[in-house]
């Protein structure tokens, strides 16, 4: 988990990150879209972290990704779809106005 020093730098590059590629006529919309996803996140979470483990720990003798294997691969799947949205294709650029 992120905690600390860590946390608290992850959080201020993603709001310096999001406040950088919305307009202002638009900064205080981003913000609200932003903050309500992270608490709905927060909330979903740990239910969903949960049930994964639990699940894992079921299937401790399964032949194909067994037992905490699954949760790891779990997050290795979300890391990578998180690198994934960075890329040029998925990132947002900045408005230009001329």
């Amino acid at each position: 988990m992120l905690s600390g020093v860590v946390l608290h730098l992850v959080i201020n590059c993603a709001a310096i990150l999001r406040n950088t590629l919305s307009p202002q006529s638009q900064r205080g919309a981003a913000n609200a879209i932003s903050i309500t996803a992270m608490s709905i996140f927060k909330a979903l979470g740990p239910a969903r972290g949960g049930a994964l483990f639990s699940w894992a720990q079921e299937r401790q003798v399964a032949s194909f990704l067994p037992g905490d294997q699954m949760v790891f691969f779990a997050l290795i799947v979300v890391q990578f779809i998180g690198l994934l949205l960075t890329f040029k294709p998925f990132l947002a650029e900045p408005y230009q106005r001329e």
